[in-house]
């Protein structure tokens, strides 16, 4: 069950009249953890506006679904942590078990931010989240820090963002992920922490191409042997006209041409990057001037390999132009095209 935010600060506001004083509100009050809440994604997400909807009770189930038609990954629904937060007798909320943290959920960014705050370390834990409707799923840890979710048979289910938890002083505390019998647990190291501490697992959606059958023999391919392919020759697997053969420099600008009918030396759409990183995984550019998308976006392709050991690509993109009615056309074109990335790297003889 959630509510309004707006509906939180005010029975906050309602709950806290006559009981705090010159001081302010006490230690680990309902006032501080919306405070602490907000001031944490704020902070974490870099400024971004954040309003999130408090969960109330147990069981709250949070559906999580990837764009029709432009994402790839599986829908499927997260059990969140016990929440102390319930109705009062007047109809507001009220953090009701000291015992239990305050959970709220936040989709505004379009990712699913499930957010624990612990209110004072009686409530201090390791918090579960349960998958449903995902066959023995598992995590692939990558490079950044990041993880895949995988089902049983190596496909993609979803995007975990790196885990984080931040004490009320603003120090970032230890912490990790596991999963095991669907339950992703975050552990969470509280020594010295000041209270509230804030914490988010963040689930979202990227395009993620892999190959699950040996044909050529180099569907199993490590990342490390896919960048040293790209690095003998570039344009060879990477499918869009304006491609060099040599490998891009960081910083070196490339004027690549998304025209979809360039085959038949037909038209011009200005895809012209910059190569913004390179990793032992991993590449990224930014679009510069002109660029269809709009100067400043990004993509990645990072590169990694399942527990049975076939490679995938994963892509992500921040796009800085909305285009509106095209903006699915254009992601389905893209996706099609690092599904070709992917395809001409495992035919290369030299991979």
């Amino acid at each position: 069950m959630t509510t309004s935010f707006a509906a939180l600060v005010v029975a906050v506001t309602m709950s806290l009249a006559g009981t705090t004083g010159a001081s302010g509100a006490e230690t680990g009050s309902e006032e501080q953890i919306v405070d602490a809440t907000v001031e944490a994604m704020a902070d974490h997400y870099e400024g971004s506006a954040v309003a999130p909807e408090p969960i109330q009770g147990p069981e709250a189930e949070i559906a999580i679904t990837p764009e029709l038609g432009v994402d790839t990954g599986q829908s499927f629904t997260v059990t969140a942590p016990e929440s102390g937060l319930a109705e009062g007798d007047r109809g507001d909320l009220e953090l009701s078990d000291d015992s239990l943290p305050a959970t709220f959920l936040d989709t505004a960014s379009g990712e699913t931010r499930i957010i624990t705050t612990v209110r004072d370390r009686d409530a201090a834990a390791d918090f579960e989240y349960v998958i449903n409707g995902v066959v023995d799923p598992y995590l692939v840890e990558l490079e950044d820090g990041t993880f895949k979710v995988l089902d049983h048979n190596d496909r993609y289910v979803v995007d975990l963002a790196a885990p984080w938890a931040v004490d009320a002083a603003g120090r970032y505390l230890e912490t990790s992920y596991s999963l095991e019998d669907s339950k992703l647990t975050q552990t969470i190291d509280y020594t010295g922490a000041v209270f509230p501490v804030v914490a988010d697992p963040s689930w979202g959606y990227s395009v993620d191409h892999g190959v699950f059958q040996l044909v050529t023999g180099k569907e199993k391919a490590t990342p490390a042997r896919v960048l040293k392919e790209l690095r003998r020759c570039f344009n060879c697997s990477f499918p869009v006209q304006g491609a060099p053969r040599a490998f891009p420099a960081v910083g070196q600008d490339i004027r690549l041409n998304a025209s979809p009918f360039t085959c038949i030396n037909v038209g011009y759409i200005n895809a012209t990057v910059e190569m913004r990183y390179v990793t032992s995984t991993s590449f990224a550019f930014t679009a510069l001037k002109g660029h269809f998308d709009g100067a400043g976006s990004t993509i990645s392709f990072t590169f990694y390999n399942d527990r049975s050991g076939f490679l995938h690509l994963s892509v992500r993109a921040h796009i800085m132009r909305d285009g509106g009615a095209a903006n699915a056309v254009n992601q389905r074109i893209a996706s099609e095209t690092w599904n070709t990335f992917l395809a001409n790297l495992i035919r290369q003889k030299t991979l």
